[in-house]
């Protein structure tokens, strides 16, 4: 097959695990021909070079803009058509004007939306999106939809939000078949009204190549035992329950550290700092920035428990991470991570939004040998049979399969 992956990062050399990166390299490797769109971004190291190519996947990077896209326009010509079109990202603002290019050539497009409520008209706050019930009723799907509100719109910049909402959700509802990660998402999915195909398709890591990456005791100037977070410091990922969670547990191990590393949007590197100190575990806690991928994975193997204390998330690739790495893990008991982490068989799950019920199953691991071991074979375990790369690479070239199946009989 001739696979086109459009995203937002895409394909990079630099971020392995990213959806779009390991499904375009799974598919080449299959030797299907396998072209990739993302977005420019200049800040970002890796992300920055307009062509390239990635372990046999050709790569194009393209200015992060809505219609008219003219770079997009010509990286979209630029080599044969594919067979089909893979979509990702439910803020994808290349999504419409690939979509509406591959509709008039008759090439079928298919979408993995990677967490609905990262979709900032579905819900009211995205940081923190269970504190409200979805708003399905904003989201914009068709052209008479858009054309209704536009007479009602209170000036250009809300004709603009109208016209973006209509753009991000159109080429959702005009895709062939949807792919989405977890049974939430295709439950949430049907909710919002979507009623073609779907086939739930984990997302999944390169699982050989973490634990093919060379060991190398991380060098941290930090006192045992090691509690590790991995985010970006914002309050979706719930770096303050980390932080409220951890006197408790100094309490019972006064020479336990918090590690955290994030280095992508540390915009609330001050309040983190700030929120320590005031609860007077400053010198527990130790910020890492961002690391590359072989000193993370150290990290993951040295750390003695992980922590996920998320408020929500899309899927949860650094918890399979972790667990490729034998990390024992506490995660919030959320959709999607609870289809990830099953309580006592590989990790264990703390109420959401709960800073004590955080603590306590983090004391709990440190405190039960058996219980961590346990923890740390099955995580092993649901990375390579869950999550079996070549297994679920298959499964996804069985969905394109009865797309374009159905495409030619309807020929």
């Amino acid at each position: 097959m001739r696979l086109l992956i459009v995203g937002l990062g895409g394909v990079s050399a630099t971020f392995r695990n990213w959806p779009e990166r390991v499904v375009a390299l799974a598919l080449a490797k299959r030797g299907h021909a396998v072209r990739a769109i993302g977005m420019l971004y200049p800040s970002i190291a890796g992300l920055t070079s307009a062509r390239s190519d990635i372990e046999g996947v050709e790569v194009r990077r393209v200015p992060q803009r809505f219609w008219p896209n003219r770079p997009l326009a010509a990286a979209l010509e630029d080599g044969r058509r594919p067979d089909l079109v893979h979509i990702f990202h439910p803020r994808n603002i290349l999504a419409a004007q690939v979509t509406a290019w591959a509709q008039r050539r008759g090439v079928p497009t298919v979408f993995t939306w990677l967490g609905p409520y990262h979709d900032p008209y579905l819900v009211d706050d995205r940081e923190r999106p269970f504190d409200a019930p979805p708003r399905y009723e904003r989201l914009i799907w068709t052209r008479a939809q858009l054309m209704k509100r536009l007479l009602s719109a209170r000036g250009p910049r809300q004709a603009r939000d109208l016209l973006r909402n209509y753009r991000l959700h159109w080429p959702l509802k005009a895709a062939r078949h949807l792919l989405p990660g977890t049974r939430f998402e295709a439950e949430e999915m049907r909710r919002m009204g979507l009623s073609q195909p779907q086939t739930i398709i984990p997302q999944w890591i390169d699982v050989a190549a973490v634990r093919g990456e060379p060991t190398a005791p991380p060098q941290v100037g930090a006192t045992r035992p090691w509690l590790l977070f991995v985010g970006q410091l914002t309050p979706r990922k719930g770096y303050d329950l980390a932080l409220r969670a951890l006197p408790a547990i100094v309490g019972r191990h006064p020479t336990a550290s918090l590690l955290m590393v994030s280095g992508i949007n540390t915009a609330d590197r001050e309040k983190a700092e700030r929120l320590a100190g005031e609860l007077g575990v400053s010198r527990h806690v130790h910020f890492l920035g961002r690391l590359e991928d072989a000193a993370l994975v150290n990290l993951f193997r040295a750390c003695d428990v992980y922590l996920t204390p998320t408020r929500y998330e899309g899927f949860g690739l650094t918890l399979l991470e972790a667990m490729a790495c034998g990390a024992p893990s506490v995660a919030s008991d959320v959709p999607s991570v609870n289809e990830i982490v099953r309580d006592g068989e590989n990790g264990l799950l703390a109420r959401r939004d709960d800073a004590d019920s955080l603590a306590a199953a983090t004391l709990r691991l440190l405190s039960d040998t058996a219980l961590r071991e346990r923890v740390r074979e099955g995580g092993l375990r649901t990375c390579l049979t869950t999550y079996d790369p070549a297994r679920l690479t298959s499964e996804l070239e069985e969905a394109y399969g009865m797309v374009l199946e159905g495409r030619r009989g309807a020929a």
